[in-house]
C-alpha cells in the first residue's frame, strides 16, 4: 500500500479583469514506494494537470471570451466556464494502485460534460497494469466482461433503477474499451462514456465483474 496526498493546480483565467474560466485540477501524489516508481507515477499526473491547464488557456479562455462578448451585446447573463479534474483511489493494496479521474467541462448550456479515465499501476515499479493482467491467459476478456455488464444492466432495467438506450446490449459490445477499467475490492470495474449506452441522467455507467484481485504472468 502506498501513501497518497493531493496536489492541485488552480487558476481563475481572466480577460479584462473578468473571470472567464475557473480551472481546478486535483491530482494524486504518491509516496511510500520506490523513488523511481513514485517519480514515474507523480510525473504522469503532474503532466496531465499541466496539459489540462494549457488547454484551458488556449481553448476554453478564447471560447469563453467570445461567449461573454455575445452575452453582453445581447443582454444575456454570462456564467464563467469551468474545467476541473478530480480523482478517486479505488484500490491500493497487494502492490496494486488503481484509480480513476474525471475531467469535467462546463462551456455554457444546461449542464457540463464529464470524461473518465482509469489507471492501474504496479505500485513497486510505477508501470501500468493492463486489463488482461487480471485474467488467466486465454480468457476472452471482452466477452466475459461485456456479458457480465449486460446481465447487470438487464437486472437494473427490470428493477427500474437505471435507464439505458433500447439497443444497449449492442452498444455495450460496440463501445467496450480495454483501457476503460479500474480495480475495486470486489473485482474489475469497467465503465462507459456518457451517452455511449445511456442518456445523460445515467452519468458514467460502471459495471463490476466480481473476482479475486490477482495478476497473472
Amino acid at each position: 500500500m502506498v501513501t497518497i496526498t493531493q496536489g492541485q493546480l488552480k487558476n481563475d483565467l481572466e480577460c479584462n479583469g473578468i473571470v472567464m474560466v475557473k480551472a481546478t485540477f486535483e491530482y494524486p501524489i504518491v509516496c511510500g514506494t520506490t523513488n523511481r516508481a513514485a517519480r514515474r507515477i507523480n510525473s504522469y499526473y503532474r503532466q496531465i494537470a499541466s496539459t489540462l491547464m494549457k488547454r484551458a488557456r488556449s481553448e476554453l479562455l478564447p471560447a469563453a471570451a467570445d461567449e461573454y462578448k455575445y452575452a453582453t451585446e445581447n443582454g444575456y447573463p454570462f456564467r464563467p466556464y469551468e474545467t476541473m479534474m478530480k480523482y478517486t483511489v479505488s484500490y491500493n493494496d497487494n502492490d496494486i494502485l488503481s484509480l480513476y479521474y474525471d475531467v469535467y467541462d462546463y462551456m455554457g448550456g444546461a449542464h457540463g460534460s464529464t470524461k473518465r479515465f482509469g489507471d492501474t499501476w504496479r505500485s513497486s515499479t510505477g508501470w501500468f497494469l493492463c486489463l488482461s493482467d487480471f485474467f488467466p491467459r486465454g480468457t476472452n476478456v471482452r466477452r466475459l466482461l461485456t456479458d457480465n455488464a449486460i446481465l447487470i444492466a438487464q437486472q437494473q432495467v427490470a428493477e427500474g433503477t437505471h435507464f439505458y438506450f433500447d439497443d444497449y446490449p449492442k452498444l455495450m459490445r460496440k463501445h467496450f474499451n480495454r483501457s476503460k477499467f479500474y480495480i475495486v475490492p470486489e473485482g474489475v470495474a469497467i465503465f462507459y462514456d456518457q451517452y455511449a449506452i445511456a442518456p445523460y441522467v445515467e452519468g458514467i455507467p460502471v459495471f463490476v465483474y466480481e473476482t479475486e484481485i490477482k495478476t497473472y504472468p
